[in-house]
């Protein structure tokens, strides 16, 4: 625990060190080097407790009503600090490129780099904190901080619209969350979460349930899941590229630690616990596929689709929430494993797709996909990793994104003795999942094709070039990672075997062992298979870039269809390629078109601009709006001197307080 303690010293150094009056690179470099040494101070216990070292205690005395501060690092807290410590150092070292322009310019850098430092901070709290008052803190300092790395741009209205979206967002999730606390304290008189554990393990009933909906509220709000997800899409789109990239794939993955957390703390969940998440999850997954097919902002495109792979995740442990129940070793192993492993997968391509986002923003200045076209040419590298990154996301050989969704689909699939009724259903959330997996690839085929194929579509952007290398070299490391996942997945099963043996303690000794061997087996072959795949695609591109070109004479030109000069207009827009698809889903995703028609015989301009609007988010504020509107017309219709208003007032808060009273307590004596 030492080690621990030193990394939060080093970071919180670093922060301070970072908003001292020097040069921006001086700051810069302080951050990026305090960052790499925390993290490896970390590792140098988080890997051996993930590998099945003994659990890491501790103890920090503090002041009367807390009381002491405990610890602990076991293996679920090792698997989430073992990738998002050393991601949080990649997203810093390509903020240095992405945040070029502002070294020399009087901006403080220092700042940025500082809540860089103290995310890294805050997941050393959360990730380890046995007391309640320590995972709280942990909890609003990654909320405060990465609010304010959204609104970096602040003097853009819209970024600080959804960066207000944001802070609200967290923390209703975080009144929902010390809501279920305080009912957690009132029934066990501690702070500790192994004394929540207690109580909750040997207490099923109303209240048990009060509380698990009110974490799972907060845990959705924190990690967007549908309908909690309206703030994700305009926060991804108004911060910069890294800190989408981290929020979407790193931070916000607390949320689901939190979530499988208390699943451990519950014991043996009832069996409506496991349908909840299953159902929950699934509508996530299937809304937010759908909203990624009619984005023309691409960072808002990536922001939907971790409402998707978030429900991905949630499928996998409301699987494993039924093998609890159940007493099915089989489905804890493959439905928590599963989703354990997605999550690390998720971390490994959403990364990778938000740099890649930000290298075109970088060169562009825009992420519109109606504006850009013929990047593949001009930007070749970025291009390859936004299509590994892509090809994963959809789930589909030889990447990591099908390792992890294989085992979900298998836990689906199982074999276990259950009810007819309960295999049609999984049987049916499987069905869904497959066509979440055929969303997302159409999504991203759309995103590739109309942003790196063909040509550019305005003219008035900047000249295309490759990002910095500052910006290639994180992106590439996650592109690797994605790659080597996905060609030897048993690398990411070793790293979730551990968080899911301790889900295991109920179970029968060795019957999961042998169950996760057998997928762990097919996995391998499956593996082999992808790998040769890979070096055979890579082979095939080294022979036709070494092999000499031996240019052939045209004889005919292209048939032109009655044009004989084609404009970058004719091309195909991101709008058109799924406006088929969108029809069949109109009542989900709403569309909004702006156009000006052609007039005359020579018209001047004209435009057609489709864009998907969020329907949660649209009814949301239409329903502020009304609310708004009667309050305020009831409030013309009030009179300020009339006694009656104030004694009606004091009468109902009086009823309200003396029934809140009598529910706690039971009747007064």
């Amino acid at each position: 625990m030492n080690q621990l303690i030193l990394a939060v010293l080093i970071l919180m150094l670093g922060a301070g060190l970072c908003l001292l009056p020097i040069r921006n690179a001086t700051r810069t470099g302080i951050g990026l080097v305090s960052q790499a040494v925390a993290t490896l101070v970390a590792w140098s216990v988080v890997i051996p407790v993930l590998l099945g070292a003994p659990d890491i205690t501790g103890e920090m005395p503090w002041a009367y009503p807390i009381g002491d501060l405990h610890f602990r690092l076991d293996a679920l807290g090792a698997f989430f600090l073992s990738w998002s410590l050393p991601m949080t150092f990649l997203g810093g070292v390509y903020a240095v490129g992405y945040m070029d322009k502002y070294f020399s310019t009087p901006r403080h850098l220092g700042v940025h780099f500082a809540l860089l430092n103290m995310i890294s901070v805050s997941f050393l709290l959360v990730y380890t904190g046995e007391h309640t008052v320590t995972f709280l803190f942990g909890w609003e300092i990654a909320a405060l901080a990465a609010w304010l790395l959204v609104i970096w741009d602040y003097p853009n209205e819209k970024v600080r619209f959804a960066g207000f979206n944001y802070l609200v967002s967290t923390h209703i999730g975080l009144i929902f969350l010390v809501a279920a606390v305080m009912i957690l304290y009132t029934r066990t008189h501690s702070w500790f979460l192994d004394d929540f554990g207690d109580w909750m393990s040997h207490n099923p009933g109303t209240l048990r349930n009060t509380v698990f909906l009110l974490l799972v509220t907060s845990f959705g709000l924190k990690s967007a899941f549908f309908p909690f997800h309206s703030w994700l899409p305009r926060a991804h789109a108004a911060a910069p590229a890294h800190v989408s990239a981290l929020m979407s794939g790193v931070i916000h993955k607390a949320g689901l630690y939190a979530l499988v957390r208390f699943i451990l703390l519950l014991g043996k969940p009832d069996e409506w616990m496991g349908w909840f998440l299953i159902v929950f999850s699934v509508i996530s997954a299937l809304v937010g596929g759908l909203y990624t097919v009619g984005q023309r902002d691409l960072k808002r495109l990536l922001g939907y689709s971790s409402t998707e792979n978030v429900g991905i995740a949630g499928i996998g442990f409301g699987i494993g929430c039924l093998g609890l129940t159940w007493d099915s070793p089989g489905l804890v192993a493959l439905g928590f494993g599963g989703g354990l492993l997605h999550v690390l997968n998720h971390a490994f391509f959403k990364c990778q797709l938000f740099y890649a986002a930000g290298c075109v923003y970088q060169v562009k200045h825009v992420v519109d996909l109606e504006r850009l076209g013929g990047l593949f040419k001009l930007m070749p590298i970025t291009a390859l990793c936004f299509v590994v990154g892509g090809i994963a996301i959809s789930a589909l050989p030889p990447f990591n994104g099908f390792a992890s969704e294989f085992m979900i689909y298998s836990g689906l699939f199982t074999g276990e003795s259950i009810g007819v009724w309960a295999k049609l259903t999984l049987g049916l959330v499987a069905a869904a999942l497959a066509f979440v997996g055929a969303v997302s690839a159409l999504s991203i085929t759309r995103a590739f094709g109309v942003i790196f194929l063909g040509n550019s579509r305005d003219s008035s952007l900047p000249e295309g070039r490759e990002a910095s290398r500052w910006m290639l070299v994180p992106m590439g490391i996650h592109a690797v990672g994605t790659i080597v996942l996905g060609v030897v997945p048993v690398l990411g099963l070793a790293m979730v075997a551990g968080p899911t043996a301790l889900l295991m303690r109920a179970m029968p000794n060795g019957v999961a062992t042998v169950n996760l061997q057998s997928t762990m087996e097919t996995l391998t072959r499956i593996g082999l298979i992808s790998g040769a795949l890979v070096l055979s695609i890579g082979l095939v591109i080294w022979w036709r870039l070494k092999s000499p070109k031996t240019p052939q004479p045209m004889l005919n030109a292209t048939w032109g269809c009655g044009y004989g000069a084609p404009t970058p207009r004719m091309q195909y827009t991101g709008a058109s390629f799924s406006t088929d698809f969108a029809a069949h889903f109109k009542n989900i995703m709403v569309l909004i078109k702006r156009k000006k028609a052609p007039a005359g015989y020579f018209p001047d301009d004209s435009y057609v601009i489709t864009d998907c609007v969020d329907s949660v988010e649209r009814r949301l504020y239409s329903v502020i709006s009304h609310g708004d509107e009667t309050a305020t017309d009831l409030s013309r219709k009030m009179q300020e001197d009339d006694p009656r208003l104030a004694f009606s007032a004091g009468l109902a808060a009086l009823v309200v307080i003396a029934a809140l009273v009598l529910l706690a307590e039971g009747v007064l004596p």
